[in-house]
Parts: C-alpha cells; structure tokens; sequence
C-alpha cells in the first residue's frame, strides 16, 4: 500500500518574527516620578510624566526609539522651590524572552534636557545638557501589534551648578503600536491523499507500513498563525485531516510531531515557540479523533536548520513542523499495493 499526503504551510514567529524586519514602531507613556535631591533630601518633590516615541525593531529582540518627555512641575514646599524640564531621549532597548508574549527589557541611553527652576517667584535659572538614561521592566505583547510595558527610569544628574542637580526616577507604563502585521496565511497547492491501487494481492501474513514524514515547510513569507496564537487556520485544518484520516484507520500507528523556528530571537524563546508549535498540532489532531495514545510530540527550537537563517527565504523555511508515522504492521486484511 502507497500512501502519499503532500502538505506544505508556514509558521510565524511569534512577538515579531511573522513580518519582515526591521519594524516601525510609535507609543505613548506615563507615569509618575521622583525627583532625588540631597538639598531636599526630607521631603523628595514628585510629578508626572508624559512621553512621545517612535522607533525600529531590528528584531524579536533588540530595537532603538526616540522620543520627548515633558515631566511636570516639580514642587519643593521649603523655600518655594519649582523645577520645570523637559526632555528628548534615545535609548537601545533588548528584550529577554520568557515567553512568546511576554519578556523582561531594558533601556539603556542618553536624554537631552531642558531644565527651569524657579524659587521665591523671584529668582529664575535655567541649564540644559546631557544625561545617562535607563530603564528596565516587564512587557506584554496582545497581539503582533500592540506591546504593553511597565518600567523603573532613572535620570541621572538633571541640572547644573546654577541650577541644582537631581536624579529622576520614574514608574513608567508605555503603549507601542507595531505597523505592519503578519500576512494572512496561505498554503500552496497541495497533493490530495491518494491510494494508488495496481494489482490485488490478498495478505495473510503481517506486513509493515513504510515510515513516511511530513513536513511543514514554508514556500512563501505567509504566516499559519497570528502572533501568539496557536490556532491554525482552517485550511490548515483541513489538510491535518488527511494525516488524522491515515491514523483513525490504522489504530495501530503512531505519529511523532517535531516543531522548529528559525535563528531569530534568543535560544529559549525558539525552543518554547518550537514546543507550542508542536503541542498546537497534537490538540488538533486529537479533535480530529486520534486518541492521545498514538501521539508523540517535542520541539527543537532552531537546532535543526534545514536551510541557511541568514536570508529571509532560508529563516522561513525553518519554520516548520514534521510529523512522522513510523512503520507499522497490517494485520489479516485485503491491502492493494504496488
């Protein structure tokens, strides 16, 4: 017997990797700060703060913005004390992946400030410079294009020697918008399942089921799932039911389901989404009626290449799943085989 399921689909990576890099993004912040001064050191001033930014993301993980900040007057009851500033930032920002839509982050840069402070309504300074700026904080991804994050900012040494100087530390929450989302999927034309019959030999006697693999391989830039999900679409669904077909008729046989990712992102992130990929495919196999029993399934992160990460045509061929059925024997039944 000849058994033939030619299938072929993409996956997309997940925070990010479903679309080209690198991407633009844009965002809106605020939060709360405290201004550290050892002349006021009793009694701390605090105030919001609001910001603008854009920037790109060169990749699941690594990304640069720009922005301004304008932090709200700042007021120091002991001696009539009102500090104003505002502020451009840079920074490089590199998220560590926990999870496919979570991440820890930091920021790490320099900001240009504007600083005004007044005292005693009579008295008026001004200064402007340069200034380290970091952050660090946690980051939620709701969808390919919004990412929720919350941080700790500290500015050091805002001021000059006319002015005063003072540390900003900060609780940020920012909201980023991603342009450009993941492409809807597509699969390309495809083998039906077919079972070629010759000459009819009537079998006592146990014979064994060539071991046959499918894999899941791109043709195209197309993506299987939208950013973190893991719920493949329905044409995608309707090719895993030729593979379901093959084990519901021959309880008897096993399939082991193997994900992998292409290079992009760190070595944890790739092997959890490889894993995810994986485990999405058994669910579905299992709706389909295969028992639990007959299934196996791991993931490979991006281990096992099977062309080159560095183009964008080898990275998406990478992201793949294959799923093999081992040999089996048939048992006391009338097969047509070639």
């Amino acid at each position: 017997m000849k058994i033939t399921i030619s299938l072929v689909c993409l996956f997309c990576v997940p925070v990010l990797s479903a679309t080209e890099f690198p991407q633009v993004f844009v965002g809106v912040k605020g939060g709360h700060q405290w201004g550290l001064d050892d002349s006021y050191n009793y009694s701390n001033p605090e105030g919001t703060i609001l910001g603008l930014y854009g920037g790109l993301q060169f990749d699941p993980s690594w990304g640069w913005d720009f922005g301004y900040q304008y932090h709200d007057e700042l007021m120091v009851d002991v001696g009539s004390v009102h500090v104003k500033t505002w502020l451009i930032e840079s920074t490089l920002r590199y998220d560590w992946h926990l999870q496919v839509n979570l991440s820890l982050y930091g920021r790490l840069g320099a900001a240009y400030w504007d600083m005004g402070k007044s005292q005693l309504s009579s008295y008026e300074s001004n200064a402007t410079g340069f200034s380290p700026l970091g952050e660090v904080g946690v980051s939620y991804h709701f969808n390919p294009n919004v990412r929720l994050s919350t941080g700790y900012q500290l500015i050091g040494s805002i001021g000059k020697s006319n002015t005063g100087k003072y540390d900003s530390r900060g609780l940020l929450v920012s909201l980023t918008f991603m342009f450009g989302s993941p492409v809807q999927p597509a699969l390309v034309e495809t083998a039906p399942m077919s079972i070629i019959e010759d000459t009819p030999v009537k079998e006592t006697a146990a014979v064994k089921m060539p071991p046959q693999i499918h894999v899941f391989s791109p043709k195209t830039l197309d993506g299987l799932f939208g950013f973190d999900s893991v719920e493949p679409n329905q044409e995608f669904i309707d090719q895993l039911t030729e593979i379901s077909s093959v084990l519901n008729s021959y309880p008897q046989a096993q399939a082991v389901v193997v994900g992998h990712s292409d290079s992009t992102g760190p070595a944890l992130y790739n092997q959890n989404l490889s894993e995810r990929r994986a485990q999405a495919i058994v669910n579905k196999l299992i709706e389909l009626g295969v028992t639990l029993a007959q299934l196996e399934w791991r993931g490979e992160g991006d281990s096992q290449p099977v062309a080159d990460n560095n183009v964008a045509e080898g990275r998406a061929e990478n992201r793949r799943v294959e799923i093999s059925i081992p040999s089996f024997p048939l048992k006391n039944r009338l097969y047509y085989y070639e």
